[in-house]
């Protein structure tokens, strides 16, 4: 009996082998090797529908910005103070001399009255973008832009980008928008959440006049046009042909 309980006991004791240890850690990185690819996509998935998610919200404040400002787009006129920070806390000012088309990414400080900085820039420095207790501002205190920027195409006339008319810097109006579903008024200019590897082939997210956000490609947008009043090389959804009246998909 003795010998019979001692000869179960070791059997009972055996560990693994080499050879299984081995097979089991085989198996282990095959089985890795089709799921790192899967939850690594589901990541960029997830940080994707952030970044439309955050565009909404920027849209919606927008509204609120339009429905105050009696149907006009942010803007501002030239050597306008801008106070980078909320204005019971100012950070300093900017003052803007030259660049006419600043507004594309100065645009958060029109928004205090309608969207307050401690609740909503968060969201506006970009998915993947880190910040820290004040999120406009860096660990070095340089004002953190924000990764969304406005369609030059909402300050100035619709004339800047065609053949005729009078090319001019001014506020643009709601109703003048022709087609709203196809015209982009925000998109995710710096894309913090996709790597260096084909950046130019990775989707960009943006925000149509409706309100609607949406994932596109870049190669699928109407070809911007020559700026009238810069006339320097034409960049995507800022030149859009016919400016606010055109339509970038």
């Amino acid at each position: 009996m003795s010998s019979l309980l001692d000869t179960l006991y070791v059997k009972r004791a055996r560990g693994f082998t080499l050879v299984e240890l081995l097979v089991s850690i085989g198996v282990i990185a095959i089985l890795m090797s089709f799921l790192l690819p899967a939850l690594s996509g589901a990541r960029e998935s997830a940080k994707k529908l952030q970044s439309l998610n955050n565009l909404q919200q920027i849209g919606l404040s927008t509204q609120l910005y339009i429905d105050d400002s009696r149907g006009l787009y942010p803007f501002y006129t030239q050597e306008t103070p801008h106070i980078i920070g909320p204005p019971h806390q100012p950070m300093g000012i900017l003052f803007v001399h030259d660049d006419r088309w600043s507004m594309r990414y100065l645009w958060p400080t029109v928004m205090h009255r309608v969207a307050e900085w401690e609740n909503h820039y968060s969201s506006w420095v970009g998915v993947g973008r880190e910040y820290g207790e004040l999120p406009w501002l860096s660990d070095s205190g340089a004002w953190i832009h924000p990764s969304y920027h406005m369609s030059n195409s909402f300050v100035a006339s619709s004339a800047t980008w065609s053949d005729s008319g009078t090319p001019r810097i001014e506020p643009t109006r709601q109703a003048q928008v022709k087609f709203t579903s196809a015209k982009v008024l925000f998109f995710d200019h710096v894309r913090p959440h996709i790597g260096s590897h084909n950046r130019a082939e990775q989707t960009r997210g943006v925000l149509f006049c409706d309100g609607s956000a949406s994932d596109v490609n870049d190669d699928d947008a109407t070809r911007p046009v020559m700026n009238r009043i810069t006339e320097l090389e034409p960049k995507l959804y800022h030149d859009t042909p016919d400016g606010i009246n055109g339509r970038d998909f």
